[in-house]
């Protein structure tokens, strides 16, 4: 099993229940049905694993209004405890609030393991591809899990744990020129309790109650 045991999140333990399981879609079918999680959900509550440490944070994507008035898609990072800051498409990054309070990973690595948008991306374009794209059974997140290999991301190579019966992503694993690191991606509806948690409740807007 690829990666297992890596930063605590991936559970070795849960292997052998997995190799139970019936056999996996093929890759490309679980690539594109995990990209469709991440496009639905414009919000990820992630929990960063890099350098032997633990970092939380969230993760929206929206529709900002700069001051020159274009519109444009971008997706806001809020480490807990740390800087708030925004990507645009062209992966340019602005300090949204600079609350500084220890070292946090570095944000392009972050963005690409725990921002929905990103995932997306390059999930929908393994799946178009298929290029050399793998499944296994794994175990992630203390239970069974599929692990979809060889997606291609904008900074490196991402392994994507997902549930075997939904493809709802569960563990993301990006491999960047001997860099790793690895988020626990946690799928959230965008709520004003969620946004405060994380201090983006004047970022992003909370979806309307229906």
């Amino acid at each position: 099993m690829a990666f297992a045991g890596v930063a605590g999140v991936m559970a070795s333990g849960w292997v052998l229940q997995a190799t139970a399981l019936p056999p996996p879609k093929p890759a490309a079918f679980v690539a594109a049905d995990a990209s469709v999680w991440f496009e639905e959900y414009r919000l990820l509550v992630d929990v960063f694993h890099f350098d032997h440490r633990r970092f939380e944070g969230a993760c929206a994507r929206e529709w900002f209004r700069p001051r020159n008035g274009h519109k444009i898609h971008a997706s806001v990072l809020s480490f807990r405890g740390g800087p708030i800051l925004r990507l645009t498409r062209e992966r340019r990054v602005s300090v949204v609030a600079a609350r500084h309070r220890g070292r946090f990973p570095p944000v392009l690595l972050a963005a690409d393991a725990g921002c929905s948008r990103m995932l997306a991306r390059a999930l929908a374009t393994a799946a178009q591809t298929g290029h050399r794209l793998t499944t296994e059974p794994s175990g992630a997140a203390n239970r069974p899990a599929v692990a979809l290999e060889g997606v291609r991301g904008r900074n490196g190579r991402l392994t994507v744990y997902v549930s075997p019966h939904t493809d709802r992503p569960l563990v993301v694993f990006l491999d960047s020129d001997g860099r790793n690191i690895t988020a626990r991606v946690y799928l959230q509806r965008v709520t004003r309790a969620v946004l405060r948690r994380f201090h983006l409740l004047h970022q992003i807007t909370p979806e309307p109650k229906k």
